[in-house]
């Protein structure tokens, strides 16, 4: 009988889409065929693999994984019906081959694409800079005024870091456009960003309501997910993975910003990192290890930028 592996909604989009290659290498090696159990379905294509629902009688006899060692992969691959029910950053040793492989079998449903297309094309020789603000289940920190990492992985950073950051941007670039993509923003916050920047925005259209709380959102996330990889700039969210995975994996090259591990209102702080092509893990060094982030101490250390924005891509 065929083989299969099934890929459940174990995590949110981009952790999910991290431990895609390890499902595509199942089937490289030993032939499964690729089935996604994703709500996403909708509105992302993936080449080579087909949307189904994980019905109860088909769990049994399977082989549930999350994290396997190399002995452990050559072990699964040779049971029949294989379900991934977690990963966190995927297996270094198949990302180095199949990573952006991997990310470059995603397409985005075209009613999408084409209100995406629409909503960027006017904008031309303006460089449009990508802000994802993620709150949801990131925590604030003791004092609205410092944000430190080492309160929390997930520290949420203050919007006083956003505001410091998309200034610099305008100095540097001079003529930007920001893509706005949060979750939680007050109404309150989102008219103080408006009014100090010029904003453009996905319609407030979100079909999937996650349980998980930090994932809810109120503009499509595939959508929002492709169009921060549309940007040469992404000023991001420190562990997040909706930060990483455009900017490393999807579409052209792009610098990202993000704040120091420890900065604050009075002396705000930011570093850069280019990391096209690299896994989560490279991400979460950049500020746990410092590995290829670098702090910027003036305007003029912000490289100029390769494009204004990439839709040939999609």
């Amino acid at each position: 009988m065929e083989k299969k592996i099934y890929s459940t909604p174990f995590a949110g989009l981009c952790n999910r889409l991290e431990a895609l290659p390890l499902c595509f290498a199942f089937q490289e090696y030993f032939g499964h065929e690729v089935l996604l159990d994703w709500p996403e379905f909708q509105d992302l294509r993936v080449v080579g693999a087909r949307f189904t629902r994980l019905r109860p009688w088909m769990k049994l006899g399977a082989k549930r994984f999350d994290s396997p060692t190399p002995e452990e992969f050559v072990h699964l691959g040779r049971h029949r019906v294989l379900i991934q029910k977690g990963l966190f950053g995927g297996i270094p040793q198949i990302n180095r081959r199949l990573y952006l492989a991997t990310a470059a079998r995603l397409r985005l449903h075209p009613r999408l694409m084409v209100e995406l297309m629409a909503q960027f094309a006017p904008l031309k020789e303006t460089v449009v800079a990508g802000v994802h603000i993620r709150r949801g289940d990131y925590r604030p920190g003791p004092e609205e005024d410092i944000y430190d990492i080492n309160n929390h992985i997930h520290s949420q950073v203050p919007l006083w870091w956003y505001e410091y950051a998309m200034k610099t941007v305008t100095d540097r670039y001079g003529k930007v456009i920001f893509y706005l993509s949060h979750n939680g923003l007050t109404p309150q916050e989102e008219t103080r960003l408006s009014h100090a920047f010029p904003l453009i925005q996905a319609p407030r259209d979100n079909p999937y309501r996650p349980k998980r709380k930090g994932h809810q959102a109120d503009s499509n996330p595939v959508r929002d997910l492709f169009a921060l990889a549309c940007c040469p700039i992404i000023i991001g969210t420190p562990m997040s993975t909706f930060t990483h995975y455009p900017a490393h994996a999807l579409g052209r090259p792009t610098l990202v910003l993000q704040p120091l591990p420890r900065t604050t209102r009075a002396a705000p702080r930011m570093g850069l990192s280019r990391l096209y092509g690299r896994d989560i893990h490279a991400w979460m060094e950049t500020l746990y290890k410092g590995s290829m982030f670098h702090a910027v101490t003036s305007v003029s250390d912000l490289p100029d930028v390769d494009y204004f924005q990439a839709l040939d891509w999609l």
